[in-house]
């Protein structure tokens, strides 16, 4: 059996919690190197997952034969170096949310993914939603069982960024001086950029393209220099009206999605894996069964089945760029009050 040498870059929360403990699992997954700044995380998390090597210049690790595939895990506007890097050092590469944080950025490594082929570039969070409630509400869609839709709404929602800071620090014995997704400077935006681009993920996947997009954001609560509240409406190419609510300041996480259409309504709740449908044709409620996945890890043996059968991920550089510039627009609608187009 073929197994590809795992690298990932970054040891923070979501590689901690969710990256190499899925990778763990997989046959055909290999740990060969992690790396991070902080040295005493870069070890540690070695230690934790008994990879190898660790490293704290992320370019030791891309210098590595036996790396083959990448996984980029750091602060939000190292990505797109990162990223280039990896490719341009002949590596697959997996790219956390949001890929860039310029539509300069974004459209660079699209540039280069072009350059390098041969190699998989899949662009997170549109893995996420292939997932069997997703498809089924995707297909009554598809086959216009809800008639023609007119709206959809996406809220998305937690108390913030902190708790996982928090808890991932205590996992290293450090002290938490700040959280750096509320700093500016750190996190080149807010709750748009950490929730509001699973929003527009789903719309997109959804509805298609956006033709232009107005939006509204505060900071209400957090002591952060960037958005923890945001409010945008979107209008698709096919003329329904998309609204997205995302915020930091909930008590209890939500991820919850509303389709109308003209013949139905569809109730989608992530979280607890729900979706209610309400048919107009029979003037009643369903709620069906349904697996919560496809499969176990399937987010990292996607991207290793693309690798090893050479077929395109779900989530390319091409998708991931088209989000950018939704939420470019949309920061820039909110400073300007007024609709932004989408070119």
């Amino acid at each position: 059996m073929r197994k590809i040498g795992f690298g990932v870059i970054g040891c923070g929360s979501i590689a901690n919690s969710f990256h190499l403990p899925e990778l763990r699992q997989i046959e055909e997954a290999e740990l060969i190197a992690v790396a991070d700044i902080r040295p005493n995380r870069a070890r540690a998390t070695a230690e934790r997952f008994k990879v190898p090597l660790w490293f704290t210049d992320y370019n030791k690790l891309l210098e590595l034969e036996d790396v083959e595939a990448v996984i980029i895990a750091t602060p939000h506007p190292t990505h797109a170096k990162i990223a280039i890097d990896s490719i341009e050092a002949g590596k697959h590469v997996m790219i956390q949310k949001p890929m860039a944080t310029s539509v300069e950025e974004a459209n660079f490594i699209v540039e280069i993914a072009k350059k390098h082929p041969d190699l998989k570039v899949m662009v997170l969070p549109f893995i996420y939603y292939d997932i069997p409630v997703f498809d089924y509400t995707k297909n009554l869609l598809d086959r216009g069982e809800l008639g023609k839709i007119c709206m959809l709404r996406v809220r998305i929602a937690h108390q913030g960024p902190e708790a996982s800071q928090r808890e991932i620090a205590r996992t290293f014995n450090e002290e938490l001086k700040e959280c750096w997704f509320l700093k500016s400077e750190k996190a080149h935006g807010g709750v748009l950029l950490d929730l509001g681009i699973y929003s527009v993920t789903m719309i997109t996947l959804l509805l298609g393209r956006v033709r232009k997009i107005i939006a509204y954001m505060a900071t209400l609560a957090k002591d952060a220099d960037v958005e923890d509240n945001a409010t945008l409406i979107l209008e698709m190419n096919n003329g329904a009206i998309a609204t997205v609510e995302c915020s930091w300041t909930q008590p209890i996480p939500s991820e919850e999605l509303s389709i109308y259409g003209t013949k139905g309504i569809i109730y989608l709740d992530k979280f607890r894996n729900k979706v209610r449908i309400f048919k107009e044709c029979n003037r009643s409620w369903i709620t069906p069964s349904l697996p919560r996945e496809k499969e176990p890890q399937h987010t990292h043996r996607h991207f290793i089945r693309s690798i090893l059968e050479d077929r395109e991920p779900i989530g390319t550089v091409e998708d991931g760029a088209y989000l950018i510039r939704i939420l470019d627009a949309a920061y820039r609608s909110a400073i300007l009050g007024k609709f932004i187009e989408i070119l």
